[in-house]
């Protein structure tokens, strides 16, 4: 049986991510920012290469580089949260539509590891692999652990 408390720490992990997006679509950077722990990551798909940006900084930097806002929009949905305590691991869809006709709309999924810190849930993990255009996989399951389903031609 989940706990009441269990259903809060959800809901305030789910407004966390809605909010990522409403101040991704708005160039929002300090407020993105403010939404990790001082060592969290975000790693993506750059090219053909995985990368990743950590802590405060980098992750501004990296933001005012690679967002633009007023133009993509994303939309989390199908969100799935595991807790135990003051960490969660969890997984949810990203689809996010342009209104630039040459940036054509793409969609993924996250993988995010998140604590609370000071009573407010943060990202301490954001790893975001796509769907489309291209179908990456990550290799992990829902909970975060190695996904043991995938065949060897799979595993890439």
């Amino acid at each position: 049986m989940v706990s009441e408390k269990d259903i809060v720490a959800r809901e305030e992990i789910k407004e966390l991510r809605a909010r990522y997006c409403w101040y991704v679509s708005r160039g929002d950077y300090e407020r993105i920012v403010a939404m990790y722990t001082p060592d969290g990551i975000f790693e993506f798909l750059a090219g053909d290469k995985r990368m990743s940006v950590q802590g405060h900084e980098a992750l501004r930097e990296w933001l005012k580089n690679s967002t633009l806002p007023g133009v993509v929009f994303p939309l989390i949905h199908n969100e799935i949260i595991m807790i135990d305590g003051d960490n969660a691991v969890s997984t949810c869809a990203m689809e996010a539509r342009t209104v630039n006709p040459e940036i054509p709309a793409f969609s993924g999924y996250y993988h995010d590891r998140l604590r609370r810190q000071g009573g407010r849930w943060l990202f301490s993990e954001r790893r975001f692999f796509r769907y489309y255009p291209r179908m990456e996989r990550s290799g992990l399951d829902i909970d975060g652990s190695p996904e043991s389903g995938l065949s060897a031609q799979h595993k890439r």
